[in-house]
């Protein structure tokens, strides 16, 4: 038990570690990294991309340099409420889930925070909502995960018996 213990605050601790070195990076460098991402998602959904006209493209780059930013937020987020939520049961925290949610929110309070004083990144109360709500996710998505595995476990243990 102890064992497990110390991987899940590793496993935290190495997610909120990442988290404040992407907060970290200065904002041409934190673009340049989502521009990888953002070409690559644009030629999917619009291989004809090429062919558009200036304006086009650069309303469709926004667009999806926009969702891929958002959707990078929300993700980290994510496993960091996953982590904590298991961290925090491991433990046998009541109201685990509601502490996980709050920790993780708190984080990205303070993530925004450490944007503010990066001087060329700008803090975001919709940065904060969207990391929360990505902290809500990762958590439901644990709280299924715990429920399908312990039906599972209910129907084999009957199946025994």
């Amino acid at each position: 038990m102890q064992i497990k213990r110390v991987c899940l605050w590793l496993l935290v601790i190495l997610i909120a570690g990442l988290i404040f070195f992407f907060s970290a990076m200065n904002g041409p460098d934190s673009m340049e990294l989502s521009s990888g991402f953002t070409v690559w998602f644009m030629h999917l959904f619009h291989p004809d991309y090429e062919s558009m006209s200036p304006e086009k493209q650069k309303q469709i780059y926004q667009l999806f340099v926009f969702i891929v930013r958002k959707t990078a937020h929300f993700t980290e987020f994510a496993a960091l409420g996953m982590s904590l939520f298991l961290l925090l049961r491991e433990y046998r925290l009541p109201h685990a889930a509601k502490w996980a949610w709050a920790i993780g929110t708190f984080y990205a309070g303070t993530d925004e925070l450490h944007q503010y004083f990066n001087g060329t990144r700008t803090p975001s109360l919709r940065d904060v909502a969207i990391d929360s709500a990505g902290v809500v996710f990762g958590v439901m998505v644990m709280i299924l995960l715990w429920y399908l595995i312990r039906q599972i476990k209910s129907i084999q243990h009957n199946k025994i018996e």
